[in-house]
């Protein structure tokens, strides 16, 4: 049977289990039904048959971002931006100017707001936005969605006031900056329209497939049915392209249970995945403490979800552990490839814990690019070497799925392979460098192992014949290169169920 398309002239990095080199790939349908030496060209080639030409460029299996958060992506992209902010004048500049285009009435937005950057040593608060902006209601996010920021108007319009101690359960509020759950402006804040999120959501999906994302893993912690059901409209409608796998937030599970749903339901495009455990210090305490922990945990596994806590710190992660570990004392069976997000940093002394539960780390080198700084300022020698330690969890046997964390950082995949690869952190110290992988151990963490993380590893994150034709070409080889090639390396063409969906 001939193919519908060939791609030809080409090397690829397959992560399947073959010993002969690809030079060829051919595709039926979404599958792949060829992935091997060029001399079999005459035979799947017919009539109907495209051929695309790779000109000798690296072919891998098309990028899954395995914690992202899709819908945060697409409409942060009509805030006002202040990733560059690095001062309260700074802020004040950004908030002036995007207040002009803002009708009277309406809430002025910002967002990607690193407060750790800020020179005067201090988050911003409501009297600096007022400065800035005092006639429109204006909310501040900061990067990492933990704290948020109102000025007077928008604290006025949220109904919180000098006597309102906490916004909501596990916050905390102080000078107009709520710290934690921020539910109570969530819900006094008008929703975007549906037009406003999909020309949001038409500009986060060009950039997804521009950089050669075919899979994403939205792990937001609002993540409700009703979420999934926009998500779904949106996909229905082509207005997102990479395949969406939607981990419900844990406040959401009785949602879903009600619905008869648990991880895995949905198809190729749209799935349920995971269901997202938040934890959280940022208020002084744990929350959830940990026999709370202990049961919501147990009460997912037996709806039949996969389990993805969010551990941003060493009592987090043991707090997890100590959770799994409640449920094999209470459950007839062993968790099914628990997910760690995050977990920056992990003590040697933690590694076989994570053996024996079988989990899988999900983490953001993006981010050690970013705070590595940090940890060299506030870490000991002995301490660095338990953050971000990749190559002694691959060594271990623990499996690695990258991510970007977007919109937290940039999408862009080799900004985290080369960070990986590097060791480099901002500024151009090396951390740890002894835990440096190699280009393919991260290229890896980035394809096949977001297929694992997600349970989907039989159908993508790989190139072999029956998987889903989900590849990238592209415009060099890192392999045969320096190092530093890897910042200069791109999408040419990203291709999703055999179709090309992007090439520059």
């Amino acid at each position: 049977m001939s193919a519908d398309l060939i791609l030809k002239n080409l090397h690829a990095v397959t992560f399947a289990e073959q010993s002969e080199p690809v030079e060829l790939i051919a595709v039926k349908g979404n599958k792949i039904t060829y992935a091997g030496t060029a001399d079999a060209l005459g035979q799947l080639k017919g009539p109907e048959t495209r051929e695309m030409d790779c000109c000798g460029g690296l072919v891998v299996p098309g990028f899954n971002d395995a914690h992202c958060h899709v819908f945060a992506s697409a409409v942060t992209r009509l805030y006002a931006d202040c990733s560059k902010v690095c001062t309260i004048a700074d802020l004040q500049v950004v908030l002036r100017k995007k207040a002009r285009d803002i009708k009277r009435g309406q809430w002025l937005r910002a967002a990607n707001c690193d407060f750790s950057k800020i020179v005067e040593g201090r988050f911003p608060n409501s009297q600096d936005l007022d400065a800035a902006v005092a006639d429109l209601p204006v909310l501040l996010l900061e990067r990492s969605g933990q704290h948020c920021v109102l000025n007077s108007m928008a604290l006025k319009l949220c109904g919180v006031t000098k006597d309102t101690s906490s916004p909501g359960s596990g916050s905390k509020l102080s000078e107009g900056v709520i710290s934690g759950n921020n539910e109570l402006v969530a819900s006094s804040i008008p929703p975007l329209t549906e037009q406003e999120v999909e020309a949001g959501l038409r500009q986060a999906n060009k950039e997804y497939l521009s950089l050669g994302i075919t899979s994403l893993q939205d792990t937001s912690w609002s993540n409700s049915y009703q979420h999934w059901l926009t998500m779904k409209s949106f996909k229905d409608r082509g207005e997102l392209a990479p395949r969406l796998t939607l981990l419900p937030g844990v406040d959401s599970l009785e949602e879903f249970e009600a619905q008869g749903l648990k991880t895995g339901y949905g198809d190729e495009y749209m799935r349920l995945g995971a269901v997202k455990i938040a934890l959280d210090e940022s208020t002084g305490n744990p929350c959830p403490p940990q026999d709370e922990l202990n049961d919501i945990a147990l009460k997912a596994y037996l709806a039949g979800f996969q389990l993805a806590f969010h551990v941003a710190d060493v009592s987090l992660l043991q707090a997890s552990l100590r959770a799994l570990d409640f449920i094999r004392e209470h459950a007839p069976s062993a968790c099914v490839r628990p997910r760690f997000e995050h977990c920056p940093v992990c003590p040697p002394a933690l590694l076989p814990n994570l053996v024996k539960c079988g989990a899988i780390v999900v983490s953001q080198p993006n981010l050690f690019y970013e705070t590595g700084p940090r940890y060299l300022e506030q870490f000991s020698s002995e301490n660095l070497a338990s953050v971000y330690p990749l190559k002694s969890l691959l060594n271990r046997g623990i499996p690695l799925a990258f991510s970007s964390d977007s919109p937290l950082t940039s999408a862009n995949p080799f900004s985290a392979i080369l960070a990986s690869v590097s060791r480099k952190v901002s500024g151009g110290a090396l951390l740890s460098p002894h835990e440096k992988i190699s280009f393919v151990e991260a290229l890896k963490a980035y394809t096949h192992g977001g297929a694992y993380a997600s349970c989907e590893e039989q159908t993508k994150g790989s190139i072999a014949v029956g998987m889903l034709a989900d590849m990238v070409v592209l415009n060099r080889d890192p392999l045969t290169m320096s190092q530093e090639a890897i910042t200069g390396t791109k999408s040419i063409a990203t291709l999703i169920d055999g179709k090309v969906v992007w090439e520059c």
